[in-house]
């Protein structure tokens, strides 16, 4: 089977006044209420087996194998799910997961550059490679005549990065199939399956490249799958791990088991589900009762499983969860909902809560809509300091999470301004408290812009260099300080506040999407990527659309 050139870089979350006698323990004080409803719904949720609760099926021994890829040691199936994403554009195929998927390759490995499942989901590539249009999805041997066409958009898509360039779409979507067909091409010589430890060595091997005693055996396993001998797998994986933790020092069972258990539980998904269950409860109730207790808890075991999947992947990845744009769009909707809590506590109102919520449940969508690395990986160089990550990045996703705070605050007062809800206490106090919120965030952006220069000064030898990420940080703070100079001269109405939360979140979406994803160039280039432009797009007309709504509204109420 051809081999490709590996020289080309791929981009590849109160008591309701009823009275309790005093007991010893608090927690028994608490009124049932505030946990009857979020339980009563996960546990429906749970009975409905979702994806990660699938009923279990004769491969799910295997996701526990423990393999080196990608500079770390990772359970079998993050390795397959990661695998089968970047092929196909998505984690199974066909109804197969890609623990299943992965194991029948790897026991026929002469078919799978049959296997139709390379994703190309851009008609102009499909064009110019010559493949019929009709379809999305082919296999390795019908992709393989253009090797040469799609190496050399690759290797012009290189060249543009490097020369400081955007590559044009073709050349990025040209660039991710090289990477689809380097992966099919790897799994095909099975040089990238490496489950064999060394005792003496860091590297571990393939059971397909290197013939020893321990190859043989993780073959002959696999081969127990294929024959559906079951029982007889699952006692050899045991028996295969007890072995592989025994000869490596790198291998931890503790963190396979726990990166196991964050891609069964997928808490994100679950506190995106609570997070708009909390909404709909908190902003559908007024008075305080069961149901609206209901909805705290909900909003409670939103934050339980959204702190939950951050302390999981820390503990995995033992780093700040601040590398790439998944894991900044996960922290920033964290801050936000911390602040959003805060703020409620301190200014003694729910409306935070309820503005907090809707828009978490929505960041959490928008991180599983955009096509963006979401896997457990390990560091980019330039990004090897967990102190400048936890002091530096940390900081400026936390301003970020305080301005979408800002922006979701901002759509609700614009809403009951417009609806002539609002009493005029309302009304400041919401501008108040959408205000507050704005400076803070504007602190957190210029603290984490300074830090950042520090940062730089120590990794590339100047504190400031006009770098695309530096420039819109910088335009992002001033903006902000601008609306908090017009709003401190009084040069800025409660409404205007309110419009402004809004105008300056754009800024924030092209200092943290745009830089890396439209413009993809400078030294902060290890961020970009491509593609998922179209669902930004979206967010941008949809948000159009809600202004000049709101401007017409309050033009005609004068």
């Amino acid at each position: 089977m051809k081999k490709f050139s590996s020289q080309v870089s791929v981009a590849g979350s109160r008591n309701s006044g009823i009275r309790h006698q005093k007991k010893n323990w608090p927690f028994l004080n608490m009124p049932t209420s505030y946990f009857l409803l979020p339980t009563t719904f996960l546990i429906a949720f749970l009975l409905l087996a979702p994806p990660g609760f699938a009923a279990s099926d004769p491969s799910d021994a295997a996701r526990s194998i423990p393999i080196q890829d990608n500079g770390r040691i990772k359970p079998f199936e993050a390795f397959a799910r990661q695998t089968v994403e970047l092929i196909a554009g998505r984690e199974s195929w066909r109804k197969e997961s890609a623990v299943k998927l992965m194991l029948d390759a790897l026991n026929h490995r002469d078919t799978i550059a049959d296997i139709p499942w390379i994703k190309i989901d851009y008609t102009e590539l499909i064009k110019t490679l010559g493949l019929p249009e009709t379809r999305h999805s082919f296999s390795y041997h019908e992709v393989l005549p253009s090797e040469e066409k799609i190496r050399a958009m690759a290797i012009s898509a290189k060249k543009k990065r490097d020369a400081d360039a955007r590559p044009s779409k073709l050349e990025q979507k040209a660039e991710q199939l090289y990477s689809k067909l380097i992966t099919v091409d790897h799994l095909i010589a099975g040089d990238v399956v490496t489950t064999v430890p060394d005792a003496k060595s860091a590297n571990w091997s393939s059971p397909y490249t290197v013939h020893s005693e321990l190859s043989s055996e993780f073959e002959a396993m696999l081969k127990l799958y294929d024959k559906k001998n079951y029982p007889a797998f699952n006692s050899a994986i045991q028996n295969w791990n007890k072995k592989v933790y025994a000869i490596s020092e790198l291998a931890s069972e503790k963190k396979i088991k726990l990166e196991g258990i964050y891609y069964r539980l997928r808490p994100f998904e679950l506190a995106a589900i609570f997070y708009f269950l909390a909404f709909l409860v908190l902003s559908l109730t007024k008075k305080r009762g069961w149901l609206k207790n209901g909805g705290f808890g909900a909003l409670g075991l939103a934050m339980l499983f959204h702190t939950l999947g951050i302390t999981l992947r820390v503990l995995i990845l033992s780093r700040p969860p601040v590398s790439n744009m998944y894991e900044s769009m996960v922290f920033m909707n964290w801050a936000l909902i911390v602040f959003a809590c805060v703020f409620a506590l301190t200014q003694k109102n729910t409306f935070v809560l309820t503005a907090g919520s809707v828009i978490s449940g929505f960041v959490m969508i928008y991180g599983n809509i955009l096509p963006i690395d979401s896997g457990l990986e390990v560091l980019v160089p330039v990004l090897r300091s967990n102190y400048w990550l936890t002091v530096h990045v940390m900081t400026i996703v936390s301003s970020y999470g305080a301005f979408g705070l800002a922006l979701a605050l901002g759509h609700r007062h614009l809403i009951w301004e417009i609806l002539g809800k609002f009493a005029r206490s309302q009304n400041e106090a919401s501008a108040a408290t959408i205000y507050r919120v704005i400076q803070l965030g504007t602190l957190l952006v210029g603290v984490g812009t300074v830090l950042g220069g520090v940062w730089a000064n120590e990794s590339w030898g100047r504190f400031w260099g006009w770098d695309p990420k530096e420039t819109w940080a910088l335009i992002t703070f001033l903006g902000y300080l601008l609306v908090i100079h017009l709003r401190h001269t009084g040069k800025l109405s409660n409404f205007w506040l309110a419009m402004s939360s809004i105008f300056g979140f754009l800024l924030v979406l092209m200092t943290w999407y745009g830089v890396n994803f439209v413009l993809g160039r400078g030294l902060h280039s290890y961020g970009q990527g491509s593609g998922g432009m179209e669902w930004v797009i979206y967010y941008l007309i949809l948000e159009a659309a809600f202004i000049l709504l709101i401007l017409t509204k309050s033009l005609r109420g004068r």
